[in-house]
């Protein structure tokens, strides 16, 4: 889809204003925050500009605020880009106009309102066409800048997306190293597949921007959201636009694109792992007579002292330009459903062993056999055996009883399990042999599923504690497992990934994921008051920074998509730097816990996607209507979205706290309530089981409103529990606050 350009002169009296001759006349559009200066100029041969200044230098420039590319008989034809006829100044702002015609007659006019304020200059575009003409438009407008970087002199920031550079990435995702290269720099990515449709560019000088669509709306129709095989559409119902940064005679242009054609990378949809595509999937509207483009588009433009400082300025920024809305639910309500759904998905092994089952279909014309119980990860047996216990504890009824039985069955069931050397995290319900989490895909153990569910153990433990009843067996099996764990400790404090089963030899080494046990190894340390368990925690806690996540990089959290970013890394090591900063005081820690939210938080959908008007609820698994605020994309490489951050309400509330933060107390409510947005409950079941069931994972780009499966895992039900308790257990009095009442 590279495309040649026309330029066209705007010539004689139509240029509003100018001098003659050669001289510019010049219009300071704003001051922006750290010495940005935005003006626009004109050239009799040009038209008028935007040009951005920093530090007295000229930064970007603007050079053809009107740009239109366009399709048609199955191939691009030329762009057409232009300056404005004339500039204004008025009330409303700054006033760009511009008529551009085609060679076959088509005229579009624009009106561009220009405004600033803070860091940002922001643009709100009224494109009319007027005559019909075949094939099909977008328009664009794009900054270029005056450096001519490589790609390893850029940042580059897309939520959920790019962190960086291409290391860590997929090489064939969209930013990837191998894709990159082969579409010579190109990169535009549909605003759907973002969590705030926002692409941000930081220099090696610390200068940056960023541009984002100010007000995006996102609809779409079935036959884009269901295009699985990336062709090329023309449709006046696409109203979702595109951010990238593509070449541009040399240097780096970085723009805003409406409709939103992709690529030279996309994702074909529902897809994961693979799917991607080295191609354009375009999008553009008719060439109608009477058609009109309305939309709003800001740049910011500032300088950043580090690459996290950065994307944690622009995010915060999104946020604040979006405001993303909270969408409140019945907390206590929801908790209790949770709690009660966890209980009747239980199975039992012929010898006695009872775990949760790893997989069910969460609707009923769906059908799952129970195949095994397994910790950690997506299994999650025991922590949803402590959430169990932590209902029973509420509850002195009957149910209350059934619930704590049934909870000691399954610790009792896990540890048997030998665990020095781990031989396996769980176990087969048709036989109860030991098994591992991703058998028979895998047969290694991870060090993911023992952190995850061996802090679970402990907080079982010290609720029980409080309430005057003691589990030292759980508590030795804790231990046996730690004392392993602690031989397995490298001299620069990190830890392998996985292990081959029963015989405690090494099968990956990498040690990107050493965040996981820091929590489970400092609350261990205590609960027994041994310091040698905390010794290793924080040993491990200063590999994670120093390794790459104090250059903004959080890498290895989910177990199936090994070593990449993703958005279980950060979450993971805000609950270890939290962890530590609980027991040391230290403020490095604290720091710490900081980089890791901002990072985390930027992988939440802040906008919402509405579904195709033409779907049925019947077939979409994301219901209309239903707001994707809240949402979280999964890992990069792919565009699969879920709500695993619900997890992390509580350590969003301690942030705000401890820090002084209230910014994350805004992220806690969208994480307490918007992430039950599709959970049912009691009179809302939408089309699943039953109250407290939720589908575990969605697409928002194509296949909008889809997941590949409709599965339910016991992760969905425990991180919306460990969110809602911890929050409670950590300020009843703030969880009140932000469950919108007092709770029973």
């Amino acid at each position: 889809m590279a495309m040649s350009s026309i330029r066209i002169c705007i010539l004689g009296a139509a240029l509003c204003g100018l001098v003659s001759g050669a001289e510019t006349q010049t219009i300071e559009v704003g001051r922006l925050g750290g010495g940005v200066r935005v003006i626009a100029f004109s050239t009799p041969s040009e038209g008028w500009q935007l040009a951005v200044e920093m530090s007295g230098k000229r930064f970007a420039t603007l050079t053809r605020p009107v740009t239109l590319e366009f399709y048609a008989d199955g191939w691009p034809v030329p762009a057409l880009e232009a300056g404005y006829d004339s500039f204004t100044t008025g009330a409303s702002g700054h006033v760009g106009y511009a008529s551009v015609k085609t060679p076959e007659g088509v005229e579009f006019r624009i009106e561009d309102t220009w405004s600033s304020s803070g860091s940002e200059v922001r643009l709100s575009r009224r494109l009319t066409v007027q005559g019909q003409g075949r094939g099909g438009f977008l328009s664009a407008v794009i900054f270029t800048t005056e450096a001519k970087p490589a790609r390893s002199d850029v940042e580059f920031f897309v939520p959920g997306m790019i962190y960086g550079s291409p290391g860590h990435l997929t090489p064939v995702a969209i930013g990837g190293s191998e894709t990159y290269k082969a579409g010579k720099g190109v990169i535009r990515i549909r605003e759907d597949r973002l969590p705030a449709p926002v692409f941000g560019v930081l220099f090696q000088d610390g200068n940056s921007l960023a541009v984002l669509d100010a007000a995006p709306r996102g609809e779409t129709t079935v036959k884009d959201s269901r295009d699985l095989d990336v062709t090329t559409l023309i449709d006046e119902r696409f109203q979702f636009g595109a951010v990238g940064v593509e070449p541009k005679d040399g240097k780096l242009a970085c723009g805003f694109w409406f409709p939103g054609s992709e690529g030279e990378v996309t994702y074909r949809g529902r897809m994961y792992p693979g799917g991607q595509v080295h191609g354009w999937r375009g999008r553009y509207h008719p060439l109608k007579d009477g058609l009109s483009q309305r939309y709003d588009v800001a740049f910011r433009f500032g300088r950043e002292p580090s690459f996290p400082a950065f994307y944690r300025d622009v995010w915060r920024w999104a946020w604040q330009t979006l405001k993303p809305a909270v969408v409140r639910h019945d907390i206590d309500q929801a908790r209790r459903s949770l709690v009660d759904m966890l209980a009747t998905q239980t199975a039992r092994a012929p010898d006695g062993k009872v775990g949760l089952i790893n997989a069910v279909a969460a609707v009923p014309s769906e059908t799952r056999p129970a195949l095994k119980a397994v910790m950690g990860f997506t299994g999650k047996s025991l922590e949803s055996a402590e959430h169990m216990l932590e209902e029973a504890g509420r509850d002195k009824t009957e149910r209350g009883e059934k619930l704590r039985r049934l909870a000691t069955e399954i610790f009792d069931s896990f540890t048997r399990l030998k665990v020095s050397p781990p031989e396996g995290e769980g176990f087969l319900f048709d036989s109860g042999k030991t098994v591992t989490a991703l058998w028979p895909r895998q047969n290694v153990i991870y060090l993911r599923s023992f952190g995850d569910d061996m802090k679970a153990t402990l907080r079982a433990i010290r609720r029980e504690r409080a309430q005057g009843r003691e589990h030292p067996n759980w508590l030795a099996w804790v231990r046996e497992y730690a004392g392993w764990l602690l031989t397995q400790q490298k001299p620069d404090g990190s830890f392998p990934r996985t292990w081959h089963p029963g015989t405690g030899q090494v099968a990956d080494g990498s040690p990107q994921s050493s965040y996981n046990p820091v929590p489970f190894l400092i609350f261990l340390s205590s609960l027994t008051g041994d310091a040698k368990y905390q010794q290793a925690a924080l040993r491990a806690a200063e590999y994670c920074w120093a390794s790459g996540q104090s250059r903004g990089r959080f890498v290895g959290g989910t177990i199936d998509n090994p070593d990449v970013i993703d958005k279980e890394a950060g979450t993971l090591s805000l609950e270890a730097y939290l962890a530590a900063y609980e027991l040391t005081k230290e403020t490095k820690w604290l720091a710490r816990a900081q980089a890791a939210a901002d990072f985390s938080e930027t992988w939440i959908y802040i906008w919402n996607v509405p579904m195709p008007p033409e779907e049925s609820d019947a077939d979409l698994h994301w219901k209309r209507g239903v707001p994707t605020v809240g949402l979280q994309l999964i890992a990069t490489g792919h565009s699969l979205v879920d709500e695993y951050m619900a997890f992390d309400t509580d350590e969003f509330a301690k942030l705000s706290v401890y820090a002084k933060d209230n910014h994350y107390r805004d992220v806690a409510a969208i994480l307490l309530h918007n992430t039950k947005n599709m959970l049912a409950l009691p009179g809302r079941a939408f089309d699943l089981n039953g109250p407290g069931w939720q589908q575990e994972h969605w697409s928002i780009a194509p296949m909008r409103g889809f997941g590949i499966h409709r599965l339910w895992l016991p992760w969905v039900s425990t991180s919306h529990l460990n969110g809602i308790v911890g929050l409670e257990e950590f300020d009843r009095a703030l969880f009140r606050e932000l469950a919108g009442g007092a709770q029973q």
